[in-house]
């Protein structure tokens, strides 16, 4: 899957390269304003590279990005209007608020796969000296997460499923955002905790932490994706389409540039790979090194499958309604070539 993902990543690269040199970018007085909700992580690198790089504008987008110190607020903010797009985790949150109407995915973002470390499980010092070095050590432990309900508490659930123990079992602690829970890690006030890479990998490199490892190489799921307001989709649906379309163009870049590599792990092209990074360096505030070592896997295209399996498992822990329903909140039509897609959904479309 990876081969012929990044080579439809390439696909998209060259369209952007084309359609950059086929196109002067759009007047000012012609930019249609976007407010787009974001986190300061290495996976949201296409929004960065959209702004930075002129590609929003050369798509005819006015693009401010909003920033979530987590995916729950992001979540919120497409409720209440306060951004036209966000990234946002598929988390009861954010199925709830889909369940009564309130947003709809027109997009995929990051998936948890094998070999791409994202979201992942980390022990304080204090924890690793007393054995706390694999999953199955979790069991009993006081695991810190950005909120409850978030991805990463999905992640650490399934872990734990997988490891024969319930994680309810364990002492949850909210950090509410990852700045905050990085915090807690390595002041030892949690044994454990679980959240984006990016945040973490400044104080494993200073050995103020430790990896245990990483939740896609356990299980793989759609974790995050991009959505709207049904009434935005309907008043702002071109510009939508343009901020998607833009996006996968920095989707193909970042994927030919930071994931595409040599066989013995190099970059092929390291001059761009360096100057990509620091391009996210720039947004993040984590050194370009620490970004190198939890690059997201992205992909516009949703695995639909994975959506409706999450759906199950959080109907069955009583955190969303019974009858959400993901046909009734994804729109299939912005982006080609969607995974998994039930037949009856695809039929519908």
């Amino acid at each position: 899957m990876l081969y012929s993902c990044l080579t439809r990543a390439a696909a998209l690269l060259l369209l952007g390269v084309a359609a950059s040199l086929c196109a002067a970018p759009a007047a000012a007085a012609e930019l249609t304003p976007v407010r787009i909700g974001v986190l300061r992580i290495a996976s949201q690198a296409p929004f960065f590279m959209g702004v930075e790089k002129g590609y929003f504008a050369e798509a005819g987008i006015d693009a401010e990005l909003v920033f979530f110190d987590a995916a729950v607020p992001s979540t919120l903010a497409i409720a209440s209007r306060d951004v036209d797009l966000s990234v946002i985790g598929f988390t009861p949150a954010f199925f709830n608020l889909a369940y009564f109407g309130g947003m709809v995915v027109i997009s995929g973002h990051s998936r948890e796969l094998p070999g791409f470390p994202n979201t992942g499980v980390f022990a304080s010092n204090k924890a690793w000296d007393a054995g706390v070095r694999t999953m199955a050590d979790m069991r009993g432990r006081v695991i810190g997460l950005t909120t409850i309900g978030s991805t990463n508490h999905y992640a650490v659930a399934r872990i734990a499923e997988k490891y024969g123990f319930d994680i309810n079992d364990n002492h949850l602690v909210p950090a509410q955002g990852l700045g905050n829970l990085a915090a807690m890690l390595m002041g030892n006030q949690v044994d454990v905790a679980s959240g984006a890479g990016t945040a973490f990998m400044g104080l494993i490199n200073q050995g103020k932490a430790h990896v245990i490892g990483w939740a896609g190489d356990e299980i793989s799921w759609q974790s995050t994706g991009l959505a709207s307001h049904p009434e935005v989709i309907a008043e702002k649906r071109a510009a939508l389409q343009a901020v998607i379309d833009t996006y996968e163009r920095g989707a193909a870049e970042y994927s030919a540039v930071l994931l595409d590599k040599n066989g013995d792990g190099t970059y092929k092209d390291p001059a761009k790979a360096e100057e990509l990074l620091e391009l996210i360096s720039r947004w993040t505030s984590v050194p370009p090194a620490a970004l190198a070592q939890s690059l997201a896997y992205i992909d516009s295209r949703l695995d639909v499958g994975s959506i409706y399996e999450m759906v199950g498992w959080y109907r069955d822990q009583r955190m969303i309604e019974k009858g959400t329903d993901p046909a009734k909140f994804i729109d299939l039509s912005f982006v080609e070539g969607h995974q998994n897609v039930p037949a009856a959904m695809r039929a519908g479309r």
